[in-house]
């Protein structure tokens, strides 16, 4: 699986952002903090640019930014540097055509991008510089400014999360996930993005939210107790009234899943807990199941229920690892 570090890029590299995001990007990647994470990433980055046509006068513009951010030059013993920031640049310029020139004429980053990760089989609730109250579920990040500035309190998600929003009609909040957007005033919402799944949803439990889809060129208003799913593949949408018990139940440190597959299940697993499933698909029916499971249930426990239910299938747990086969 990727790393979120790419999942961040892949995040920013496919929608359009302003360019004070855009810049708080570019702190991101300057701040030290999984800097290792970060070049790799990078650097995969660009392995995949390079038949790319570099414009005339970004190599100008590169060696102007090394000197903004205290860069030494390329043939130091920081060299490997100069390749981190090509790619950035690179990256950067995917994502507007001139937002590398305006980017690089600026002072050295500050660090004001705060980046909050939830590790496997944790959750954790936090709040926001303007108030707002939310709850991360594990494997997520959560992007946000150090402090809100402008018409919009804006933050990034790749994952889920639950949101309990400070009021602020001046100021709306919106989440940014992927193909998805939501735009809240004063409400609580629940947003599971996973870069993983095909399906993005956000569901309303109270208040007002408008969430926009299909590069943000279709919208639909929620009312309370409504979900919207948007496959990212198809592009195709769908309402529903949820049970909001099913929805919030991850908060509770309890396991839901509603008519879904099992590598779906598997994946969901692996977020609860710290172990790695290892199947291959031609292993697995295409049946869709749904199951329920109390917050102290141990992966034994569901395994158990689970290959007993599907029945063609059985497991084996070996160190942080668990192996699906065919149940012959």
């Amino acid at each position: 699986m990727k790393n979120y570090i790419q999942h961040i890029i892949e995040l920013f590299g496919h929608n359009e952002y302003s360019l004070g995001t855009r810049r708080r990007v570019q702190q991101w990647l300057a701040d030290e903090n999984h800097a290792e994470k970060k070049k790799e990433a990078l650097h995969a980055l660009w392995q995949q640019a390079g038949e790319q046509k570099v414009p005339r006068g970004m190599q100008q513009s590169i060696q102007r930014m090394q000197r903004n951010i205290g860069m030494q030059p390329a043939g130091s013993d920081k060299k490997y540097q100069l390749l981190i920031w090509r790619a950035a640049a690179i990256f950067l310029l995917a994502v507007s055509s001139v937002s590398i020139y305006l980017m690089l004429e600026k002072d050295k980053p500050q660090k004001d991008l705060v980046e909050y990760y939830m590790p496997t089989a944790e959750i954790r609730e936090f709040t926001l510089p303007d108030g707002t109250r939310v709850m991360l579920n594990s494997k997520s990040t959560l992007l946000y400014p150090e402090q809100f500035t402008g018409k919009t309190r804006s933050v990034y998600l790749i994952g889920e999360a639950n949101f309990q929003v400070k009021q602020d009609k001046e100021h709306p909040f919106i989440v940014k996930a992927n193909d998805f957007q939501i735009t809240a005033l004063g409400t609580e919402f629940n947003v599971n993005a996973y870069p993983e799944n095909d399906e993005l949803t956000a569901t309303l439990l109270e208040g007002s939210v408008k969430v926009e889809f299909n590069n943000l060129l279709s919208n639909v208003i929620l009312k309370p107790n409504e979900q919207i799913t948007y496959n990212k593949q198809t592009r195709k949408r769908s309402l529903q009234t949820p049970r909001m018990e099913d929805v919030t139940a991850w908060q509770r440190g309890e396991l839901v899943f509603s008519n879904i597959h099992l590598d779906e299940i598997f994946t969901s697993l692996e977020r609860k807990f710290p172990y790695t499933f290892v199947y291959s698909l031609h292993s697995l029916n295409d049946k869709t199941y749904s199951f329920r499971f109390q917050q102290k249930a141990t992966l034994e426990e569901v395994m158990q229920i689970i290959t007993q239910v599907a029945g063609d299938v059985k497991y084996v747990i070996r160190g942080n690892k668990c192996y699906i086969t065919d149940n012959e």
